[in-house]
């Protein structure tokens, strides 16, 4: 006999050698026998077993109820792979892959599969009145009294399913988790390819989500902490996400990996696998607030695409993400058109060319590249040229920094400056507008020139004959307008009191009366609220 502990036979028909159709008398003697090479008080032990009528179903139903005397021999000493060679179904199939399988070890992740396609097919196939009518007709042949209880067969082979779970997770615990989650994986779409799920792979799949219980744990955190990370690096280095976004992407896949079957099955059950639905929601958030908080298009939507792969098998999740991705598709549609309109390009001077151009990354003049983001600052303006009256051309400027350096480009071609300014609006000016107005809104102050601007008020310098002082109005005293190249903003009538801003001269001045002249219209006395 082996010396493998895993090895030594347990059901009391194995101990002793004898079959199903064997009466009591050949029981009690294979018992006597096999006392001479084996333990004796197991050997007791078995014979009191099969010749109780009642003790005695327990060993039946887990031995090869059905099956000739020659066939469940071969079924007792036959390996995992040679037992589809055998006429076995059911009962008697289940209870022989399960004994074939103590202390194996699969080789291969499609040995694995195999295996549990094999045994979890043939639990199903188990019905208790065709076993009961099996293990009835060996007792008639043995001499043994009928079993009559449907229930307390049915309790039996409740406790057999139990058993073969069990040996189920003992034969996962002796491969890598790895090979466990492809094995899984793979017998998941088999199976739902061939369109039949047996109801004892559903029960497989609790004890195998069970067992991921602790790794599935630490990846929510791991997914969570990379969200935070990324949400942090959003707003002050989007240039950093693609690492992160690349983490949350191998994150998913091996999460999909593991719990592909458990998100399977629950769908087919009408239930919900609510730690993958809770990640991928937590996620799903992330794509949310990288467009919503800080217009980041194209990430939010590879972070969609992310929860959208890994999580498809899960129908709540999966009507989001399509929700998701029509609304982003329109917003990249819409971001197409715009960028569309907003690029230009031109090449300026008669003999020696120099490029301006515009487009989503940013400003360009003489080879100098700044980025729209970066743009903290921006003017323009025309001055036209005249000798003795006679008008000899217009000089346009068109200048910007980032708070380092300013970049000014100086041509004298109209129609390049009449194209270039509006997209100068596109790119950059509704932002520093939204800036300016949220400065104000939060108590701080603006410089323009000599001007101060406050939120509800505006400081201007009143003259007097031999001096000035700087006055306080509220912006419902002031009145703005246009002259000479500049902006005006004049106090009360009779004040005497006033700002003069050069349009060429003074950074963002232009989007600043934009503001003005929005909230006047508006009637607003609190620049925030403009364009309330």
């Amino acid at each position: 006999m082996s010396s493998d502990p895993e090895k030594q036979p347990t059901n009391p028909f194995a101990i002793l050698g004898v079959t199903t159709r064997d009466d009591r008398g050949r029981i009690m003697e294979a018992a006597e026998e096999r006392s001479l090479i084996a333990d004796s008080d197991l050997c007791q032990q078995a014979q009191a077993i099969l010749t109780n009528p009642r003790r005695r179903l327990e060993a039946e139903l887990s031995w090869f109820p059905g099956t000739s005397p020659k066939v469940a021999e071969q079924a007792a000493s036959s390996t995992v792979s040679q037992l589809s060679e055998l006429p076995l179904g059911g009962l008697a199939m289940a209870n022989a892959l399960v004994a074939a399988s103590s202390g194996w070890t699969a080789q291969t992740v499609v040995e694995l599969r195999d295996f549990l396609d094999a045994l979890t097919s043939a639990a199903d196939q188990v019905d208790v009145e065709r076993v009961i009518r099996e293990v009835n007709e060996d007792r008639e042949i043995a001499g043994f009294p009928m079993v009559t209880s449907m229930d307390v067969a049915a309790e039996s082979l409740r406790d057999r399913r139990q058993a073969w779970r069990r040996a189920v997770m003992a034969t996962f615990e002796r491969v890598p988790t790895v090979e466990m989650a492809e094995a899984m994986f793979t017998l998941v779409d088999k199976v739902a390819d061939e369109q039949r799920f047996p109801r004892f792979l559903h029960e497989v799949i609790d004890d195998y989500a069970v067992r991921s219980q602790s790794f599935l744990a630490r990846e929510i955190a791991g997914a969570e902490r990379l969200v935070e990370k990324a949400r942090e690096l959003a707003a002050t280095r989007p240039d950093a996400l693609p690492p992160i976004i690349d983490a949350l992407k191998k994150l998913l896949v091996t999460w999909d990996e593991l719990t592909h079957p458990v998100q399977i099955s629950a769908t087919l059950r009408g239930q919900r696998d609510e730690e993958s639905e809770k990640l991928a929601f937590t996620v799903r958030s992330l794509s949310i607030d990288l467009y919503n908080d800080h217009s980041l298009l194209e990430e939010s939507q590879q972070v969609s695409v992310l929860v959208g792969s890994s999580f498809s098998a899960l129908p709540r999740v999966a009507s989001k993400i399509a929700e998701d991705a029509q609304a982003l598709d329109n917003l990249s549609a819409q971001a197409a058109q715009e960028d569309a309109e907003l690029a230009y390009a031109a090449d300026v001077g008669t003999f020696s060319k120099t490029r301006l151009s515009i487009d989503r990354d940013g400003v360009e003049w003489r080879g100098r590249r700044t980025r729209l983001s970066a743009i903290r600052g921006v003017r323009w303006g025309a001055i036209r040229k005249s000798v003795n009256g006679v008008p000899t051309g217009t000089d346009y400027l068109i200048a910007w920094n980032d708070g380092v350096a300013t970049t000014t480009a100086e041509f004298r071609n109209g129609a390049i400056f009449e194209a270039f300014v509006p997209r100068l609006w596109q790119g950059v000016g509704f932002r520093l507008m939204n800036e300016m107005m949220a400065a104000l809104g939060a108590g701080g102050e603006l410089t323009f020139g000599k001007m101060v601007v406050r939120n509800e008020t505006v400081v201007l310098t009143q003259r007097k004959m031999f001096s000035s002082e700087r006055v306080e109005f509220g912006w419902g005293d002031v009145t703005v307008r246009t002259a000479d190249g500049s902006f005006i903003v004049e106090g009360p009538k009779g004040s005497k009191a006033s700002e003069t801003m050069g349009y060429r001269e003074i950074d963002n001045i232009h989007f600043f009366e934009a503001l003005v002249r929005q909230a006047f219209k508006n009637g607003r006395v609190r620049l925030s609220e403009a364009f309330a």
